[in-house]
């Protein structure tokens, strides 16, 4: 790799593109691989079957596959890096680098090679890059294949390899601090889809690259976007769940690493300290987003919880004379114990339902106690007035008084009957009216009851003699 600040001269252009002309090189298969790091975002990408440095290559791939792999290399052959990183990079200056392309395939593959920008990193520390169509504005714009521009096509017979110069051109107002992409390889592998037609699918595999501008370097990370949420057992008496989503972000403009601890406090003095993963190599201006749970709080109050994140440089890195401080940021939410309150509302509410239905059958019971006293009563007043087989005279000696009372029997009408002669009329006998008994139901006050007489009731023939309708001995 050489860094110069000057224009490269033609007589060197034209021995670099010879160089590459003959930078096809056979027997590599065997040789060793440097690290490739797989694009997280690359919806087509799968695994290859290139070695890891200090391992030896895997054996060849199945008929039919393609097999490759990337690597940082020198004019003659590749290198030990596995890793293009480029630091103290004055703004103007162009750098001169190699990078090899190996295919490990039996048959003849169509490459292309491009240098493209890192979009950030996952919370497993995988870097993420532009997708294949996006237009890089970093060091992925400032990388160019001599004579070929931004990007190189170049078919690469199976078991074969080649080296191929590249040069990475910084502008003279570009932004200090660090500048991160990746130098990738893309080949269209024939796949047959579902329906029987035959499709090509391009997969990905990049070397990264890392390049630091000098000027003004800040070192800064802090917790953005604490949120906290709570999950209600079902159980009204258990605890429940905090909880705490974040985001760590890289406010400075070199690359950041560190560590990270979560405290969750609850009601009646609750609290836990959750150690979460180091942080990963987090890009500047980019964030990683994290979610943890903290168990055995009961809802009864406010569920705080407080993220703290101490900066670190990453195991790689070379460290700069610059401070680093902590960042921490916290939140909080109100935990209700709703189960127990539904609990509450269903005991309120058998309890008010047992007390309706008591008052019920009370009122119940009062209405057939009553209506068996209205039956008892009527049966004793039909059985003192009249017996029990339902034929009998007057009703009461009340209705036989008031019938005395109301005046005597209207007489027949039409000429009184003539007393034959010689007849003699027997004198009824005298009958004695017992007195009434007593109903159970009582007298009205405006109808008074009048004592019982002892009269004798003329015969018809009696009173037909007298002519003042009483009856005269002989």
């Amino acid at each position: 790799m050489n860094v110069a600040r000057y224009r490269r001269s033609p007589i060197r252009s034209r021995v670099l593109a010879g160089s590459l002309l003959l930078a096809v090189i056979g027997a590599v298969a065997t040789g060793p691989a440097a690290g490739a790091v797989p694009l997280s975002h690359a919806s087509h990408a799968s695994p290859v079957s290139a070695a890891r440095p200090g391992h030896p290559a895997l054996s060849g791939p199945a008929p039919g596959t393609v097999s490759w792999s990337v690597e940082p290399a020198s004019a003659t052959g590749p290198d030990t890096r596995t890793i293009y990183k480029y630091l103290n990079i004055q703004p103007g200056s162009t750098i001169f680098d190699h990078v090899a392309v190996f295919n490990r395939s039996s048959q003849a593959a169509a490459f292309s090679i491009y240098a493209t920008d890192a979009t950030g990193t996952t919370a497993s520390g995988a870097l993420t890059l532009l997708p294949a169509n996006s237009r890089p504005f970093s060091i992925g714009a400032w990388t160019a294949f001599p004579g070929h521009g931004g990007q190189l096509s170049i078919i690469i017979p199976g078991g074969k390899g080649v080296i191929l110069p590249f040069t990475i051109k910084v502008p003279r107002r570009a932004t200090p601090g660090d500048h991160v992409g990746g130098m990738i390889a893309s080949v269209g592998v024939p796949h047959r889809a579902s329906n029987g037609q035959l499709v090509t699918v391009y997969e990905r595999i990049a070397v990264p690259m890392e390049l630091r501008i000098t000027g003004k370097l800040v070192a800064a990370l802090t917790v953005e976007s604490v949120s906290v949420g709570f999950s209600t057992p079902f159980n009204p008496f258990g605890g429940g769940s905090a909880h705490v989503t974040y985001s760590v972000a890289n406010t400075g403009n070199v690359l950041l690493a560190g560590t990270q601890v979560v405290t969750v406090t609850g009601p009646f003095g609750a609290k836990s300290t959750i150690r979460m993963h180091a942080l990963p190599t987090i890009l500047p201006g980019d964030s990683v987003r994290y979610g943890v749970s903290s168990g055995g709080l009961y809802p009864a109050g406010s569920i705080g919880a407080q993220v703290a994140v101490t900066p670190a440089w990453p195991k790689d890195a070379t460290p700069l004379p610059v401070t680093l401080a902590s960042a921490d940021a916290s939140g909080s939410t109100f935990a209700f114990p709703w189960a127990l309150l539904v609990l509450v509302i269903l005991l309120a509410g058998a309890l008010y339902g047992w007390r309706r239905l008591g008052r019920g059958r009370r009122r119940a019971h009062q209405a057939e106690i009553a209506l068996a006293v209205e039956q008892a009563r009527k049966e004793t007043e039909r059985r003192l007035l009249g017996g029990s087989n339902g034929k009998s005279g007057p009703t009461s000696a009340f209705e036989s008084t008031k019938s005395d009372a109301s005046g005597a029997k209207p007489a027949a009408s039409g000429p009184k009957p003539t007393k034959p002669a010689g007849s003699t009329t027997a004198k009824p006998p005298a009958s004695t009216t017992r007195p009434a008994t007593p109903a159970a139901k009582p007298v009205e006050p405006d109808k008074p009851v009048e004592p019982a007489t002892q009269s004798a009731r003329p015969s018809p023939a009696t009173q037909a003699d007298s002519p003042n309708g009483v009856s005269q001995p002989e």
